[in-house]
C-alpha cells in the first residue's frame, strides 16, 4: 500500500502504512493531514482512511500527550476502581447471612424496652406463643417498636460506623456510588426500604416471599430495589475465617441473651420431656 501525504503544499510519498504510523507517533503529522491512495478521487484526512480509521496511532494523536500520560497516582486510582468493580458481583447468600447476623442486634433495643415495660411473661407469650393470648395493644406496640428499633439502629450504625456487625463479619461495604459513606437520611431511607421490602415487616411468611424476590432481583439485575433506587454501591471482599467465627459467635450470644431474658424453651427443658415417675 502506497500512501501520499499533502504537507504544507508539498506532496510527500510514496510512503508505507508503517511510515505513516511512525510519523503519527512522532507527531510529525496529525490525523487531519491530507492523504491519497491509489483509486481515490480526492485527498482525505488520514483519520478517514480505512487502514488508519481505527488505529491506535490516530487515537493517541487525537488524545494529545498531556491526556495520554498517566501518573502513578492515576494508576493507583484506576487499579482501585478495577478492584472495586471486580468485587461488585452480587452475593445474595452472603447478604442474607449478614442480615440474619444483624437482626438480633438491631432488634435488641426494642426487646429490652419491651422486657421492662411489659414484663417477661407477656413478652414471652407474644414471642413464643405461650400462656394466655396477649392483648392486641401489646402486640401492636411490640411490632412498632421492633420496626423502629431495626430501622433506627441500622441507620445510626451505617451513618457513624459505615457498616453493621453482620456486614463487617462478611466484609460487605455499602457506600454511595462515589464511594462516600451514607448520611443519616440516606441510611434511614435504605433501612426502612429493607425492613419493609427485604424483611417483609419481619413477619415470617412475608419475609420468606420477600427474601425469594430479593434473591432473584439481585441475581438477575445485580442490585436490589432499595440500592438501585438510591444509586448505592454494595461491594464484597474476601471473607476471612475470623469473620465467619465472629458471625457465629454473635448468633450464639444472641441466643443466650434470649434464653436469659425469656427462660429456657420447653423443647430444651429436660424436665418437660421426662415422663412422670409412678411409685
Amino acid at each position: 500500500m502506497e500512501i501520499f501525504l499533502h504537507i504544507d503544499g508539498q506532496k510527500i510519498g510514496p510512503l508505507t502504512i508503517y511510515d505513516v504510523r511512525e510519523k503519527l507517533r512522532r507527531g510529525d503529522i496529525t490525523p487531519d493531514t491530507k492523504a491519497w491512495l491509489k483509486g481515490m478521487e480526492q485527498w482525505h484526512p488520514l483519520r478517514e482512511l480505512g487502514p488508519l480509521k481505527e488505529s491506535i496511532e490516530v487515537q493517541l494523536a487525537d488524545a494529545g500527550g498531556d491526556e495520554i500520560t498517566i501518573s502513578e497516582a492515576e494508576r493507583r486510582m484506576l487499579s482501585k476502581q478495577t478492584s472495586a468493580q471486580s468485587t461488585e458481583k452480587p452475593r445474595p447468600w452472603l447478604r442474607f447471612w449478614a442480615r440474619s447476623t444483624d437482626s438480633p442486634i438491631l432488634l435488641a433495643p426494642n426487646a429490652l424496652i419491651m422486657y421492662y415495660a411489659m414484663g417477661p411473661e407477656k413478652l414471652k407469650a407474644i414471642l413464643l406463643n405461650t400462656g394466655p393470648s396477649p392483648d392486641l395493644i401489646h402486640v401492636v406496640f411490640l411490632f412498632l417498636g421492633m420496626a423502629a428499633s431495626w430501622v433506627l439502629t441500622e441507620s445510626l450504625l451505617l451513618t457513624f460506623v459505615g457498616t453493621t456487625p453482620g456486614k463487617w463479619c462478611m466484609n460487605i461495604r455499602i457506600t454511595k456510588d462515589n464511594g462516600e459513606r451514607l448520611n443519616f437520611t440516606e441510611a434511614l431511607h435504605r433501612s426502612l426500604l429493607v425492613f419493609v421490602l427485604g424483611m417483609g415487616l419481619n413477619v415470617i411468611y412475608t419475609q420468606i416471599i420477600c427474601n425469594i424476590h430479593a434473591y432473584f432481583t439481585l441475581t438477575n439485575h445485580g442490585k436490589t430495589y432499595w440500592d438501585k433506587k438510591q444509586n448505592l454501591k454494595v461491594t464484597h471482599h474476601p471473607v476471612s475465617p475470623m469473620g465467619i467465627i465472629g458471625s457465629i459467635l454473635i448468633l450464639f450470644a444472641s441466643w443466650l441473651a434470649l434464653i436469659t431474658l425469656l427462660g429456657e424453651p420447653q423443647w430444651l427443658s429436660l424436665e418437660q420431656n421426662q415422663p412422670a415417675l409412678t411409685p
